[in-house]
């Protein structure tokens, strides 16, 4: 008997040291950083997730190969749109992009993004109507958090293709695209990982991620859900574009690194969609880095029509704006897209400047920006 309580002491002592795993604010990335990771969009092997409980053992050994990728943290005076983000501590520049972030010591924060980056310099500036929380602190084993991004992209009738308009009963001022992401997350494991030859103690995240992709228009001044007065059904196959997606991530993260070792996602049928994972040094991909050139425009400067291709995003749904450099939208479309396939865009019709072509895909997960010249 009493060897029974004993184990049983052992066993709580255990318990408790183990699960004793806290991430702090020390892990949130700050001003001279840069976060290494490489992304898999085709991964062919088997992640075990586990249960939930610990002390577990995840080995990601197998993740050693997929396109390089960079975070960098700098000061967001440096940013072309500092002036429209006061409030921000720091700016990212990721994949060609300027995200301003504000940290505090409980929590890390998006506040919008703006459009100098290495492939344009141009003041285009998107803020956050909702501002997502991108990291909290201190993290443990049990937490739960929750957390809304959202922010919309406005557009004049006059640009908008007709076949989209001519099914509404009434011909709107503008149309608002807005994007928005719900995260719902536990921490709900804890134990070791190893990864390229190293080992962590980790926490592991479940997150319920929900994308949302909802239409409005404007009538007389007032933004107003057109779906209740055309049934449910928008015209033009633009309807296509809306609604919502949710994916379920596994994040794993350690108090020594500020890199999240392994974020897996997965679809609510388990199916894997794509695995990000620390570069700690260990990545043998040959694969090109996805800082690289993949987004590219020609001729450029055009005149009449502007091809486009991108090799670096998966087959979906799109949607195409061009804005000049006040930000103001002069083009706008809707596509289907495949990897690598070439597209066009008639720009006679557009007057002569610098213009900023964008994708952005159907919930917001993937955007690409390029800087063109029409003369």
């Amino acid at each position: 008997m009493k060897s029974i309580i004993f184990q049983f002491l052992i066993s709580l002592y255990i318990f408790n040291v183990s699960a004793q795993i806290t991430i702090t604010n020390a892990t949130f990335p700050k001003v001279g950083d840069t976060l290494k990771t490489a992304v898999s969009l085709d991964f062919a092997g088997t992640l075990a997730m586990g249960t939930t409980g610990g002390p577990k053992t995840w080995d990601f050994s197998i993740l050693n190969e997929g396109i390089k990728q960079q975070e960098i943290y700098l000061n967001p005076a440096v940013g072309k749109d500092a002036s429209a983000f006061p409030e921000a501590t720091m700016m990212l520049l990721s994949d060609g992009q300027e995200i301003y972030l504000k940290s505090s010591v409980t929590k890390l924060e998006g506040l919008g993004f703006g459009g100098a980056n290495q492939f344009f310099d141009a003041p285009l500036v998107i803020k956050y109507s909702k501002r997502p929380v991108l990291r909290i602190a201190p993290l443990e084993f049990i937490n739960t958090t929750s957390t809304t991004g959202e922010f919309r992209i406005d557009i004049s009738s006059n640009i908008i293709p007709d076949t989209i308009l001519a099914g509404l009963p009434f011909k709107p001022d503008s149309i608002r695209v807005q994007f928005s992401n719900t995260i719902k997350g536990l921490t709900d494991a804890y134990g070791n990982l190893k990864l390229q030859g190293k080992s962590f103690d980790v926490l592991r995240e479940k997150v319920e991620s929900i994308s949302q992709t909802q239409l409005f228009i404007k009538i007389l001044g007032v933004w107003i859900d057109p779906l209740p007065f055309l049934g449910g059904n928008i015209p033009g196959g633009f309807g296509d574009f809306l609604g919502q997606d949710t994916t379920i991530i596994y994040n794993f993260i350690s108090n020594t690194k500020k890199e999240i070792l392994v974020s897996a996602e997965y679809s609510t049928n388990n199916e894997l969609q794509s695995v990000t994972f620390a570069d700690l040094g260990g990545v043998i991909s040959s694969t090109k880095d996805i800082t690289s050139p993949v987004f590219t425009v020609y001729p450029n400067p055009v005149s009449d029509i502007l091809t486009f291709t991108t090799s670096d995003l998966q087959a979906g749904k799109y949607f195409i704006t061009v804005s000049d450099l006040q930000g103001k939208i002069v083009y706008f479309e809707t596509a289907t897209i495949q990897n690598d396939e070439a597209r066009q865009i008639n720009t006679s019709s557009i007057p002569k400047g610098n213009y900023i072509l964008t994708l952005r895909d159907q919930y917001n997960t993937f955007t690409r920006s390029i800087k063109f010249l029409v003369r």
